[in-house]
C-alpha cells in the first residue's frame, strides 16, 4: 500500500518536475540585449504625426553607448496657402542605454544651424541577429517624449531604423 502511494504521488508530480526544469532551462539558454546589441550604421525613416514631414537620416551606434548622424526633414512651411514645403538638414549625438528585453533610452542633442536641442526617444528591438555569440540589433523603432522641436505644432515623430551591412557580416555568424 505504502508504494502505491509513492507510486501515485511520482506520476502526479512528474509532469511539473519536468515542465518546471524545462521552463528552466529555456529561461537559462535566452539572451539578453546589452548595449553592444546597437552597433554599427542604421538608416533611419521617421514620421512626424499624420504623415506632415519625414525625416531620413543616417545613425552610427559605436556599440559602447554612444552615437552620432545626420538627418534630413521634410516638412511643411508652416502658414502656406500652397502647402509649400522645406528641407531642413541637421546633426546629432548623443548617448543610449539598453535592457535586456532591448528596449532603452537615447538622449542626443540635436544641431540644425546654430541651434541646439536635447531630445529624449524610447526605443524597442524589433530584430536582431546572433554575432559572435552577442544578439546584434538589425531593426529597431523608437518614438520621441516630447512633441518635435523641429516640425512645430506639438507633433511626435516616430522612427524606423534599418541596420546597414557592415563589412565584417557574414552569413555564417547568422544563427
Amino acid at each position: 500500500m505504502f508504494s502505491k502511494k509513492i507510486c501515485l504521488v511520482a506520476v502526479a508530480l512528474a509532469p511539473t518536475i519536468f515542465l518546471g526544469t524545462t521552463a528552466g532551462v529555456a529561461q537559462d539558454s535566452q539572451r539578453c540585449f546589452t548595449i553592444e546589441s546597437l552597433q554599427g550604421s542604421y538608416a533611419i525613416v521617421g514620421t512626424y504625426g499624420a504623415n506632415i514631414a519625414i525625416a531620413l537620416g543616417k545613425r552610427y551606434m559605436d556599440g559602447n553607448g554612444n552615437l552620432t548622424g545626420t538627418f534630413l526633414v521634410n516638412e511643411p512651411v508652416a502658414g502656406s496657402p500652397t502647402g509649400a514645403r522645406k528641407i531642413v538638414t541637421g546633426t546629432q549625438a548623443g548617448t543610449y542605454t539598453v535592457n535586456c528585453d532591448g528596449t532603452g533610452v537615447i538622449t542626443r542633442v540635436l544641431t540644425v544651424g546654430t541651434t541646439q536641442t536635447t531630445q529624449l526617444d524610447d526605443f524597442v528591438i524589433t530584430r536582431a541577429k546572433v554575432r559572435h555569440g552577442k544578439l546584434i540589433a538589425t531593426s529597431v523603432a523608437d518614438a520621441t517624449e516630447t512633441p518635435s522641436t523641429i516640425v512645430a505644432g506639438g507633433i511626435f515623430l516616430t522612427r524606423v531604423w534599418t541596420r546597414l551591412p557592415q563589412d565584417d557580416d557574414s552569413d555564417d555568424d547568422r544563427h
